[in-house]
């Protein structure tokens, strides 16, 4: 073995395996609580509402295996990589899950599904195994993205999907975390999740169906070279900082090492997490709180609206490109990337739900929405940074505006814990399962004190409909 005392994956690979609850600052706490409930709810949701899931499910299925980790919102077993590569798809499918304020990862969806995986396979764990576990895989994401974020030149569409790819490791450690690994062994696990890691943008750009899944690919590999480094395998290698490590072979070398390397256990940069309170991408989050505002403050009904000006950083350009989709999206993976259309949902309808980006006449179809986006452009504006401007133009001509710097769900403006229980709920609804009241309060107590539930494998059985 080449690396040094000081080599970044020594240094995580120490920091995860010893991390406990204990160690946890309440805040961090408070965050594996509400990555919990939202990345069951997301997860729930795309139980029937999911694009790919479906032909995931097919597959899963058809490829069967030992029984030994359950997918979430039905009742069926898996092999636990198989488990854990359908759940990661479900959590993601709908971009409905979290997101951070810096990086752009998606935490939950890479960490959640290994983390319950591994708790099956070593035949159960307590909620304060499943929070040191979240925690472990979600600060290394975090960091990752953050670290990257800070070395960037320049916007660029032409690097690898920063959650999937850095999704990997997230994955591996979490379930290594849960499955008590050393060390070492979880150096090896690092070293076979970067064996694997993948994640090209192609399939994002153009909106194609199978981007609503690919966080099952970080959480299939993440969870295998757990499972391979539990068998003996190793693979303790310089995975981040060698000559072909991670940051030299994928980004040439650009990245902030102090990011990854200081404040280990004092600092957590994992509480720059957001959560969403509209299913789309969160670039268009603050387009759609500043339209359901003019629309709200000014009594606006939609045949009022002539024409929308979106204004935004450059990166809205990706969610407005190409106009005839992002205007006219025929299919929830196009509509859920729109900036545009989302806005125009928001202006027509006060809201944007997961109904109403379905393919049906009162969702993606609804007249005046699509009318609204057909007439709405945009521009790009750097100096904004992360904020976004509406400005609509009345049939009277008069013309209205509304800046938002940080909608609801971010970090600076985050839900209430009423708002979150709701979303779960409201999620919860497309379930697979036929999940009573009486279930869906008790899942939110247990998470609400997760770090006294003696076994989350009970999770599993609630949410498959066989109790409550």
């Amino acid at each position: 073995m080449t690396t040094v005392p000081d080599d970044l994956a020594v240094t995580w690979a120490a920091f995860t395996s010893r991390l406990t609850y204990d160690d946890l600052p309440e805040g961090v706490r408070q965050v594996t609580k509400w990555l919990a409930l939202d990345t069951f709810g997301t997860t729930l949701a795309a139980n029937t509402l999911g694009v790919g899931i479906p032909e995931l499910l097919a597959w899963a299925r058809g490829a069967g295996g030992s029984p030994e980790a359950t997918l979430l919102g039905f009742t069926d077993k898996l092999p636990a990589v198989t488990a854990a590569m359908v759940n990661g798809g479900m959590a993601h499918a709908l971009n409905f899950d979290d997101t951070t304020a810096v990086g752009s990862g998606h935490l939950g969806p890479v960490t959640m599904p290994c983390a319950l995986a591994a708790a099956e396979v070593a035949g159960g764990a307590t909620g304060k195994e499943l929070m040191a576990s979240l925690a472990a895989g979600a600060e290394l994401m975090s960091r990752i993205g953050a670290a990257l974020t800070k070395a960037e030149s320049g916007f660029s569409e032409a690097k690898p999907q920063p959650t999937q790819m850095p999704g990997y490791f997230a994955a591996a450690v979490a379930a290594g975390r849960m499955l008590g690994f050393s060390p070492s062994q979880m150096h090896s696990a690092l070293g076979l999740a970067f064996m694997q890691a993948s994640g090209g943008r192609q399939p994002v750009l153009e909106g194609r169906p199978a981007k609503a899944i690919y966080a099952a690919f970080s959480c299939q590999g993440g969870m295998l070279a757990a499972l391979l480094t539990r068998g003996g395998l190793q693979a303790d290698c310089a995975v981040f900082e060698g000559d072909a490590g991670f940051f030299p072979t994928y980004y040439g070398g650009r990245y902030d090492r102090p990011t990854l390397a200081d404040g280990l256990g004092e600092e957590y940069y994992m509480t720059n997490v957001g959560f969403k309170p509209w299913p789309t991408t969160g670039v268009a989050h603050v387009f759609i709180e500043a339209a359901i505002d003019l629309a709200t403050e000014h009594n606006l009904a939609p045949g009022d609206v002539r024409h929308v000006l979106l204004t935004g950083e450059p990166h809205i350009q990706t969610f407005c490109e190409p106009l005839a989709t992002r205007r006219n999206p025929q299919a929830p993976v196009e509509a859920e990337d729109s900036v545009i259309f989302a806005t125009a949902k928001a202006l027509a309808t006060r809201d944007v739900t997961l109904t109403d980006l379905q393919p049906t006449p009162e969702g993606l179809f609804e007249a005046e929405a699509v009318r609204i986006a057909n007439a709405t452009d945009y521009r790009v504006d750097p100096s904004l940074g992360k904020a976004g401007v509406v400005e609509v133009t009345l049939g009277s001509g008069e013309r209205l505006s509304k800046r938002i710097d940080a909608a609801r769900g971010h970090r600076d403006n985050p839900l209430t814990t009423e708002q979150r229980r709701r979303k779960f709920t409201d999620c919860a609804a497309h379930a697979a399962a036929d999940l009573s009241d009486a279930t869906l309060r008790e899942v939110i107590d247990m998470i609400d004190h997760l770090e006294d539930v003696p076994d989350v494998r009970a999770f599993a059985e609630l949410l498959g409909g066989r109790r409550g």
